[in-house]
């Protein structure tokens, strides 16, 4: 009888220790979802500023990266364009993903100097570029 309290007593405590596990993994899921959100936030915010800073001419031609990162945020991506031996940075919303949907390009020359800036997706339809 001794050993069949010991036995459900040990399930119980068991049984409490995985629920105390399973909910601190949801606790941690729960916060990286929150870091998940923040991200996406501030991507999306950097594409807009980039857009706002093109259009109004804050950014242009011949600025530095600095000078850009400064005025936009710091892009989703830097890439090293192979055609035309170009840095690449891509700003784009949450919502876009690599393939669809709305993207900034910013082409930096081997000086580090602002080449070229390149609407791509929808809104290149509704801003005529």
């Amino acid at each position: 009888m001794r050993d069949f309290i010991l036995a459900i007593f040990l399930c119980a405590s068991a049984a409490s220790f995985c629920f105390a596990e399973g909910l601190s993994t949801l606790i941690s899921v729960a916060r990286s979802q929150g870091e998940i959100q923040k991200e996406y936030s501030e991507e999306t915010r950097n594409f807009e500023r980039a857009k706002e800073n093109i259009d109004d001419g804050t950014i242009k031609k011949g600025q530095s990266k600095d000078e850009v990162r400064r005025r936009s945020g710091e892009p989703v991506i830097i890439l090293q364009d192979s055609f035309t031996d170009r840095e690449k940075w891509v700003y784009k919303p949450a919502r876009s993903d690599f393939f669809k949907g709305i993207k900034i390009y910013l082409f930096f020359d081997k000086n580090g100097l602002l080449d070229e800036a390149i609407f791509v997706g929808q809104e290149t339809l509704k801003s005529g570029r």
